[in-house]
């Protein structure tokens, strides 16, 4: 068993160098009594697909491409886990991003038996594309370590979850509960007849207020009551648009449900349809604190410009930092550092921009927590256009150097709500000497 190590030192495990080199993925990393695991794809050290996995002589034979994939990164999630003193049985949350819905069912056979049938939180996200274009899925992770002496306890929620993928809807974890991506479906599996306008009808009703309205009411707020939570206590949200001309609609309501705390967090648009049920048009998930530890919940308090008016930058808890959606935007829309000139768009690199304005924000919000961008646990990148990827990822290694990201990079809607925007940065913080005072 692994030894028991210092709770305030972030360990890497798994690193490797991609790309010419210059790139350096970091698939595991282990903070406190947390072992995050992001960016999982079935490559091998040098970024590539495994020729094992694709098969290219026999790409038909069984199981399917999408199964072997599932296989490949499940038993390099297992190694990987061991590593850093954490094991499957402990893993709280488990999420994936697939181009193609035909890779979901074959994931969910290699993922059950992986999970030894006991699936964690789950949210799936239909998407415009991986860093590899062969690649079918790209897992992130979370799991807690064994020396924590916490397990995972199932939430006995009144929320279905479907059968071939068989995740627990809500679970808790010591002194934090998650809860699965909620679609506004009911008993039948299908969008709710309250969750939008009647039949035939092109009003009488926001399809959006009422799809989010019944979403939170219906299925996130039952979760939190039975976990023993509340939604004063939610540290972390990450919502999926499938219709990005709905975000005004669906921020009214947002603020609505939440009252004078807004939680932090991230809005992606993805292209329709984006989800399970091909008539949702929005899929939540959430982190949420048990009511027993409210006294070491912290409200992270700071000048971002968010997209959202009221919304909390971040939340600290037991070590953990979890940071609002963040995108280089101020009031007027971009920031002026990243806008091009029409006559003139080849002197000037908008990514980079944006990821240096985002990352100007993120210093601020983690040195209002304490902590500082070296102690980053996930990254996970919301792209119009992954062409963008590596002038992001230079922005980063001017902040942290040439040691490593725990990141993933995903394309999604080519509509990032702010006419010009290229990029929405979801971040998870680690901060040194607050895993201390945690309660077992």
């Amino acid at each position: 068993m692994t030894a028991k190590l210092d709770a305030d030192t972030v360990r890497h495990y798994g690193a490797t160098r991609v790309g010419n080199g210059d790139i350096v993925h970091v698939p595991v990393v282990r903070a406190g009594n947390w072992v995050f695991g992001t960016g999982l794809r079935a490559t091998g050290p040098d970024g590539r697909m495994d020729p094992a996995v694709l098969k290219a002589g026999r790409p038909l034979d069984m199981p399917p491409k999408a199964q072997r994939e599932a296989e490949a990164i499940f038993g390099r999630i297992g190694t990987l886990l061991e590593q850093a003193g954490s094991a499957m049985p402990l893993v709280a949350r488990v999420d994936q991003y697939y181009p193609d819905p035909r890779s979901v069912d074959p994931y969910h056979v290699a993922r059950k038996r992986a999970m030894a049938g006991k699936v964690a939180p789950s949210t799936s996200i239909l998407v415009g594309g991986l860093l590899n274009r062969d690649a079918a899925m790209d897992v992130q992770v979370m799991a807690a370590t064994v020396d924590s002496g916490r397990s995972v306890e199932r939430v006995q929620a009144s929320l279905d979850a479907p059968q071939s993928s068989g995740y627990a809807p809500c679970v808790r974890v010591g002194d934090l509960v998650f809860v699965a991506g909620q679609l506004a479906r009911d008993d039948t599996g299908n969008i709710a007849p309250e969750a939008k306008p009647p039949e035939g009808q092109l009003w009488n009703g926001t399809r959006i207020r009422l799809e989010a309205g019944y979403l939170f009411h219906e299925r996130l707020l039952p979760a939190l009551d039975a976990a023993g939570s509340s939604p004063d206590l939610v540290v972390k949200a990450q919502v999926y648009l499938s219709d990005p001309q709905a975000l005004p609609a669906f921020l009214q309501t947002w603020a609505e449900v939440f009252g004078a705390r807004i939680p932090p967090t991230t809005i992606v648009p993805v292209e329709h349809p984006g989800f399970g049920t091909l008539d949702a048009t929005i899929e939540v998930n959430l982190v949420a604190v048990h009511a027993s530890a409210r006294s070491r919940l912290k409200d992270i308090r700071c000048d971002v410009e968010l997209p959202m008016p009221g919304m909390v930058p971040a939340c600290s808890f037991d070590g953990l930092l979890f940071v609002a959606g963040l995108m280089a935007i101020d009031a007027d829309g971009l920031v002026p550092s990243a806008k091009v000139a029409a006559d003139a768009p080849y002197f000037h690199d908008t990514v980079q921009a944006q990821m240096t304005d985002i990352l100007a924000k993120a210093k601020v919000i983690f040195a209002a927590a304490g902590t500082d961008l070296s102690q980053v646990v996930r990254a996970l990148h919301f792209h119009d256009d992954l062409g963008g990827f590596r002038s992001a990822y230079a922005a980063w290694t001017h902040e942290i150097g040439d040691g490593g990201l725990p990141f993933s990079a995903i394309s999604v809607s080519p509509d990032l709500f702010v006419p010009g925007a290229k990029l929405i940065v979801d971040l998870w913080g680690h901060v040194p000497g607050a895993t201390a005072g945690e309660a077992s």
